[in-house]
């Protein structure tokens, strides 16, 4: 009976460690891309020092990697300068058409959970 209740317990532990592993990367990996859509200056930052220490560059490469991804940077702040406002008509047009279906319990939730949890939405809220 002792060693039954050993090993459970030894798969209870395994099986918390699992479910938190599983959480905090989901924690995390949420945070990443809210910070990305939120702040898109910052993902270069993030990228040139990830690919640097993953791939060890040295300085000379350091600078070209910089100049590539300015270079990208600016090309794709173009394009979401011209299909932003199309993007936002589409989003919020299908938010009207899902507020337009619930019941007014429906929308106040509804309205909560795109305040916690999508940028994208709050966004739409604010270019109305």
């Amino acid at each position: 009976m002792k060693t039954f209740k050993s090993i459970l317990l030894l798969a209870l532990v395994f099986f918390a460690g699992v479910v938190i592993g599983v959480v905090g990367a989901r924690a995390v990996v949420r945070h990443i891309v809210r910070e990305v859509i939120l702040h898109p200056d910052r993902a270069q930052t993030f990228m040139e020092r990830n690919l640097t220490r993953k791939l060890r560059l040295d300085n000379g490469q350091q600078v070209k990697l910089h100049e590539i991804l300015s270079d990208a940077h600016g090309q794709l702040k173009d394009l979401r300068r011209e299909y932003q406002p199309q993007f936002f008509e589409v989003l919020s047009n299908a938010n009207g058409q899902i507020t337009a279906l619930l019941t007014p319990a429906q929308q106040v939730k509804f309205d909560k959970l795109k305040s916690e949890n999508h940028p994208f939405m709050q966004a739409i809220q604010q270019n109305r």
